[in-house]
């Protein structure tokens, strides 16, 4: 696949997905192809900068710094993926960093080449219109039941990023969270009542035990990593 075949695939699953070709055609050449490094960071929490990305190959995470300098992983990236969409649409500040955990390919939209070509083509905006509409949709009609399913996978994520280095040599490992339950549910953009019910979920299937208010066992590692779909 070309270069170009492969950037008219990401942007057909990507929230400009319903464009006509000459839209995408018009589109593709406003997105910047970048190349990072293993561990080379694309923006951290906080910045602002207004870019929108599609991965085109490798892994990135998302991801925050705890108070102690520790990072807390809260999902993966990987092809086909897109990341940035709202601080694009605002211009606000990313919610959380991200960086490559392998060397990685993505195409970068800056908000000065997407303003650009939203007076350029008004085909767009009504595209966006549509995508937060569908999305606004479905958050309605299934919160309950996404949010718990997102919130398995981001708790199991934020699990393995606090294991001690020693885990996955055949013994259970015991995590210690370095705060409130409260307080990782707002670090991982879940409610608390997701959060519990996420730890519930996972200690049911005999994958975690909950040994006291901060401290959790992993029985399997393997089984947090599935839960976190990185198997």
């Amino acid at each position: 696949m070309s270069g170009i075949d492969q950037l008219l695939s990401l942007i057909a699953n990507s929230p400009f997905g319903g464009a006509s070709r000459a839209t995408a055609l018009r589109l593709a050449p406003l997105f910047i192809p970048r190349c990072y490094k293993r561990g080379e960071v694309v923006f951290l929490e906080g910045d602002v900068g207004g870019s929108f990305f599609l991965v085109g190959d490798g892994r990135l995470k998302a991801f925050r710094t705890l108070a102690g300098g520790r990072t807390i992983t809260v999902f993966n990236l990987t092809a086909g993926d897109f990341f940035g969409f709202i601080p694009l649409l605002d211009g606000g500040p990313y919610p959380l960093s991200v960086a490559a955990v392998e060397a990685s390919g993505v195409y970068e939209l800056s908000r000065e080449n997407f303003v650009r070509g939203m007076a350029e083509n008004t085909e767009l905006s009504m595209l966006l219109l549509g995508y937060m509409a569908h999305r606004m949709r479905g958050c309605f009609d299934q919160v309950g039941q996404l949010g718990c399913r997102g919130a398995v996978a981001r708790t199991a994520h934020a699990l393995l990023s606090l294991l001690p280095a020693t885990a996955g040599r055949g013994i259970d490992a015991e995590v210690v969270l370095p705060f409130s339950q409260v307080e990782l549910a707002r670090t991982l953009n879940i409610t608390a009542e997701n959060l519990s019910r996420a730890l519930g979920r996972l200690s049911r299937e005999g994958i975690i035990e909950r040994i006291g208010r901060r401290r959790i066992v992993v029985h399997s590692l393997t089984a947090l990593r599935q839960a976190a779909d990185l198997a």
